[in-house]
């Protein structure tokens, strides 16, 4: 059981890692402006709006894994440990996927270093879920 309790600890470091610069941007507007509104040349209020908005999804998202995986911490049963694990790793592939998309169909997408930061909880919580 620590091995699983190692791994979702990492993942909840990670998740908190990543969280910071929705958290940022949101408490930020001068990051949200240079980072977010810049890629949409011409973007009027709405959007601008539309994009806080999304932001402010996105954060609640992460909000939930962070608390989901500091959950699954507590478990003291192995296969509820994997069966969290699975769980927890679906949900960051979904996470994760829409970044990938971009970054492969060539549109914006976060830095590099974040996402190869997001991928190291899947790969962890995969090896969970298997062994």
């Amino acid at each position: 059981m620590k091995k699983f309790k190692n791994i979702f600890l990492v993942t909840l470091l990670i998740d908190l890692l990543t969280a910071i610069t929705l958290v940022l941007f949101l408490f930020n507007p001068e990051m949200m402006e240079e980072a977010v509104y810049n890629q949409f040349e011409g973007i009027n209020q709405a959007g601008k709006d539309a994009l806080y908005l999304i932001h402010i999804v996105f954060a609640c998202i992460i909000i939930s894994m962070i608390i989901a995986t500091a959950v699954a911490m507590k478990i003291k049963i192995k296969e509820s440990a994997q069966t969290a694990a699975l769980i927890l790793f679906i949900i960051h592939i979904g996470w994760i996927l829409p970044d990938i998309l971009n970054l492969v169909s060539g549109n914006a997408h976060p830095p590099i270093f974040i996402m190869v930061l997001s991928a190291i909880p899947i790969l962890a919580l995969g090896y969970a879920w298997k062994n």
